[in-house]
């Protein structure tokens, strides 16, 4: 399937997973993340704000955690310009004030900004992927743009409330693989 058809058929599949079950992937989604992880080496983390209506993995439960019991681990969220389709990071303090824009994302208003290319690990949104790392978002590649200018050996995580598809079939030269996708059930790694 090409990413339209699957972004369709994917947010449809999110939107119909009650509020009950999505509290409680979120939660196994977030104990995986850290039972599977080794974060010792790990200074920024960025993640994503969840969009509410937009039913998204709750990440407030792993940055709480990493705010409890990783206190060397810098939690970084981002802004985004939908000029030009692209992200700025930004350091995520007890004091950051978070508001909603025009279309519901949740971001920075008074935060620090964080270089890009300090970044270790980022947690992604994502609506499916497929078995060979590829990922359907919402289709302005801001996270493909974002990746770019990270360096390199930057740890590529999906979050996801599904498993693989077999293959996307429409994807690009732009397009970024991720390293591995966490669920509720399991961790997915990308053959490295």
């Amino acid at each position: 399937m090409n990413k339209n058809e699957l972004r369709k058929q994917f947010l449809l599949k999110r939107q119909q997973i009650p509020p009950h079950f999505l509290h409680e992937k979120s939660q196994a989604i977030s104990q995986n993340f850290f039972n599977h992880f080794d974060l010792r080496k790990i200074k920024k983390l960025h993640l994503f704000l969840p969009i509410i209506k937009q039913n998204e993995i709750n990440t407030w439960l792993i940055i709480d955690q990493i705010k409890q019991n990783y206190p060397y681990i810098t939690p970084i969220i981002s802004k985004s310009n939908f000029q030009t389709y692209s992200m700025e990071s930004y350091i995520l303090h007890s004091h950051t004030k978070i508001v909603y824009n025009k279309i519901g994302i949740p971001e920075p208003i008074n935060a620090i900004k964080c270089p890009d290319d300090t970044i270790d690990m980022i947690l992604m949104p994502l609506l499916c992927f497929d078995k060979q790392g590829f990922r359907v978002g919402y289709g302005k590649g801001f996270y493909d743009r974002f990746l770019k200018k990270c360096k390199k050996d930057i740890i590529k995580i999906g979050l996801s409330f599904f498993e693989p598809v077999e293959k996307i079939d429409d994807v690009n030269k732009n397009d970024v693989k991720i390293d591995f996708s966490v669920m509720s059930d399991n961790v997915w790694e990308a053959n490295l």
